[in-house]
């Protein structure tokens, strides 16, 4: 196994999940920005589709390094190429939205906060 590389790892609870390894030792593995795999039936069809989504529900978590015990993993395998830059590009992708998003609402408290402060004292400019 090599840190850095995707993995399909089955858990024994049933879940799917596609992962980047981080560490490998006897007894854990180490992991970051792990993703459950569904698999999507459509209502009208007998299609189905997969697709991915956090493990964890908060983004701030998902790319700290995570410690799974080996005995509730099932089987890890290394992710094909094609499966491995898909995830990728869509967890690169998702996290800039995300980096965006929180500036986007950091400028947004610095301008009420200025045009508060602009109000307050009544003199003041917005730069």
């Amino acid at each position: 196994m090599q840190e850095g590389e995707v993995y399909f790892l089955k858990l024994t609870n049933g879940e799917d999940l596609l992962v980047q390894l981080v560490g490998d030792e006897p007894e854990y593995l180490y992991i970051t920005q792990p993703y459950r795999i569904e698999a999507i039936q459509s209502p009208s069809s007998m299609i189905v589709t997969t697709g991915i989504m956090r493990w964890i529900p908060f983004e701030s978590m998902m790319e700290q390094k995570i410690r799974l015990d080996k005995t509730h993993i099932m089987t890890y395998i290394l992710a094909d190429e094609i499966v491995a830059e898909r995830y990728l590009n869509s967890i690169n992708r998702e996290s800039k939205q995300s980096r965006a998003e929180e500036l986007g609402k950091i400028a947004e408290r610095a301008i009420k906060q200025a045009i508060s402060n602009i109000a307050n004292n009544k003199v003041g400019t917005i730069h």
